[in-house]
């Protein structure tokens, strides 16, 4: 028998029964009640009657026609088969009405019902273990071109509340796996507490990473067992009329989703591991949520860890209910197989007595195991008192522990072929990231800003959202920029730090203090005041390099007794533990200044006039996070044209802002990296040196301070 004979014939039955008085769920096109196939008990999924009647008004607008739906979705899981992806049986017609019913396997409970239905909270290893589940049907949907599109809560179904099944494609989306984006999309239905930005546009136009949004909201909601309630997506603000500036005219702006969830978010512990991954996809950008195949290494890596390990081995119900998933196992393989026989009784009537007494011989088989399992537990408990029974549970836990380390063996090979996997696309990123600063840049005019209160020069800069902070070199204090306005923020213990945001939240790293004249301290802006929020650095340094991306902020060079630093350390802000990186920078750098652009790290100095300190060095950002020996170079890239003046990324443009020529003049000059040489692609209107950039919302470039404009700021957007 062929494998697709097999495959037609496994979902033949010659009995259904379709209990609709037993209600499992109701939704807007049907309801799912309990239903009996032969001898197994499953899920039936039906369709009003009068649905099968609808006719679209928009073609192009699939979810309003529920048949083409219900088509779709029998269609969709027969084709597919994944451990947590809810397991198609077959379709069969209503006796009542003639309308199609999807047959599926039997669940216990939705996620919506056990989190709402839980005493208390749920326990951190489940917490785990349902949302790799979660992640693992969307690795295996987006590998093969799969976008669900309707990812809830009331689609995530459960087995025993600790094992999770994803369900309900009839919105699902197939689309070329090989397209970074798709051109043209029909609306996205689904739930709209749970779905992207870009889903809920008109037209929407998204990727998979629609589904890790809802992913990262589900995250939430495990975590808080809250069902999510999003403010309004827009906010009504006053703005001046383009047309008539002395008026003001009223303006839908969005809110960012984080946001719009900060009540939600707020619920969970600040320490809590899931909670990085949570805020990684409720990004307001597809590009920067992370994808399915990185969920699944990330949570991978919470259940190596040692909390995980505790609270899992501190649940006494755990080995129960790991031999009671195992007895399912055993008896739905039984119940197969049976299956297969009832199938041969129809085709065979020649042999229909041998195969009745095949089906009798299987069936009394499985009391037999289940009698043996029943003995084995109560052997178990009387194993105390019988030294011999003991033994012999030891052996067979001899047994097990064999078989765990051989299926341990076959999952490092799996995460061996993922890490290579990983690199290959790492290298792919880096790539396009290079490719990304060749494309030319398109800059708006130059409009002016405020006036900054002090003289701002030589320093570090940072921004978290629509606030900018500027601090000048030899200063004490903090200048936050909002709304068109400057505020001075309360003095900070240390002097002579850099700052930069960590977690949405503004830091200062190293310095000096009264008591220190080298500090290692970080100090973060909570509640309008410093606190000692994240672990202090292995190195004590002043006016280092500092850039952060996620969870990860990594600090280079830094002045310390007389000396420039080569030394580079990098902070996990999840596990809050400092780590040393292998190789340092290659030349000790003054006042270094450091910034992101793609997948790479750009570190150069501020204010040194030697050439080779001077030089831009670059190194990928996985690389130097993950410590590979294959790292070990920082790379120099072409020369600036220019000295004293500032790096930074807008748009995906690797710029630097102002400085000195060869003649020792200051110029209005900006200048693009594009992987080979520095050009000119924009003026300011005013020749500074020292200058402090700053990246605001819109890819707006606000440029403060420096030598030649000490108080001058101004600002131009990249298009």
């Amino acid at each position: 028998m062929t494998e697709r004979q097999y495959r037609e014939q496994k979902y033949i039955f010659r009995k259904v029964e379709l209990f609709k008085n037993d209600t499992l769920g109701t939704g807007s096109y049907g309801a799912v009640c309990k239903a009996k196939c032969d001898q197994l008990l499953c899920a039936a999924k039906l369709l009003y009657p009068v649905l099968f009647q609808m006719i679209a008004p928009d073609p192009g607008k699939e979810y309003r026609q529920p048949f083409k739906r219900f088509e779709f979705e029998c269609q969709f899981l027969s084709r597919i088969n994944h451990p947590n992806i809810v397991q198609y049986l077959g379709t069969h017609r209503d006796p009542d009405t003639n309308a199609p019913v999807l047959l599926m396997e039997l669940m216990d409970e939705s996620l919506t019902h056990f989190l709402e239905s839980s005493p208390g909270n749920i326990p951190y290893h489940i917490q785990v273990n349902l949302s790799s589940d979660i992640a693992q049907a969307l690795a295996f949907l987006h590998s093969n071109g799969i976008i669900h599109r309707d990812l809830s809560s009331n689609n995530v179904l459960l087995i025993a509340g600790t094992r999770a099944k994803v369900t309900d494609f009839g919105m699902s989306k197939f689309t070329d796996i090989s397209a970074t984006r798709l051109a043209t999309m029909t609306t996205c239905p689904g739930t709209p507490a749970f779905m992207s930005p870009e889903a809920l546009n008109e037209p929407p136009v998204y990727t998979e990473k629609l589904d890790n949004f809802s992913f990262g909201v589900l995250l939430v909601q495990i975590t808080t067992r809250h069902f999510p309630k999003p403010t309004d997506r827009f906010e009504s603000v006053l703005i001046p009329n383009p047309r008539v500036p002395a008026h003001t005219i009223e303006a839908k702006l969005a809110i960012p989703e984080l946001d719009r969830r900060k009540s939600h978010i707020s619920l969970i512990e600040p320490t809590h591991p899931l909670l990085p991954i949570a805020h990684h996809c409720l990004k307001d950008r597809d590009v920067e949520r992370p994808s399915s195949q990185q969920l699944c290494h990330s949570l991978g890596v919470l259940t190596m860890t040692a909390r995980y390990k505790e609270r899992s081995q501190q649940d006494p119900n755990q080995i129960i209910r790991e031999k009671e998933k195992n007895l399912q196992l055993i008896i739905a393989a039984k119940d197969q197989q049976i299956l297969i026989q009832d199938t041969k009784i129809g085709q065979l009537d020649t042999k229909c007595g041998q195969v009745t007494q095949e089906n009798e011989t299987l069936q009394h088989e499985v009391e037999i195991r289940e009698k043996q399992l029943r003995r084995l537990n109560q052997e178990m408990q009387l194993s105390k008192e019988d030294t011999t029974v003991f033994r012999q549970t030891i052996n067979q836990r001899d047994r097990e522990l064999s078989e765990m380390r051989g299926a341990l063996a076959s999952k490092n090979e799996e995460v061996h072929d993922l890490s290579t996997r990983m690199h290959q696309i790492a290298m792919q990123d880096e790539r396009q990231s290079q490719a990304a600063l060749m494309k030319p840049v398109k800059l708006e005019r130059w409009e002016s800003l405020p006036d900054a209160p002090i003289d701002i020069w030589d320093g570090p800069s940072a921004v978290n959202g629509d606030k900018a902070y500027f601090k000048s070199y030899g200063k004490d204090t903090v200048h936050e920029f909002s709304s068109d306005q400057w505020h001075v923020l309360p003095r900070c213990p240390n002097k002579m730090y850099t700052i930069v945001i960590v977690d949405n939240i503004l830091t200062t790293v190293g310095g000096r203090s009264d008591s220190q004249r080298f500090s290692n301290k970080l100090y973060s802006y909570i509640n309008n005041k410093w606190v000692k929020h994240f672990p202090s650095m292995p190195t004590r340094r002043w006016m280092p390099g500092a850039v952060y991306t996620i969870n990860k902020l990594v600090v280079a060079g830094g002045y310390n007794d007389l000396n420039w630093l080569t030394a580079v350390e990098i902070l996990n802000t999840v596990y809050k533990q400092w780590s040393s990186v292998s190789s340092p920078l290659p030349v000790p750098i003054e006042h270094p200044s450091a910034t992101i652009c793609g997948d790479c790290v750009y570190i150069h100095s501020r204010t040194s006039d030697d050439q080779e300190k001077h030089s831009v060095y670059k190194r990928s950002l996985r690389q130097l996070t993950l410590s590979e020996p294959s790292s070990a170079i920082w790379e120099k890239i072409a020369p600036l044209p220019v000295i004293w003046s500032a790096i930074v990324t807008v748009n995906g443009h690797l710029l630097a802002v102002g400085g000195v020529n060869s003649n020792r003049d200051k110029t209005k000059n900006i200048y693009q990296y594009n992987t080979t040489s520095w050009t000119v692609v924009s003026q300011m209107s005013t020749p500074r040196s020292l200058c402090l950039p700053g990246v605001l919302p819109g890819n707006k470039l606000m440029v403060v301070g420096g030598y030649g404009a000490l108080k001058k700021c101004e600002a131009v957007t990249f298009v």
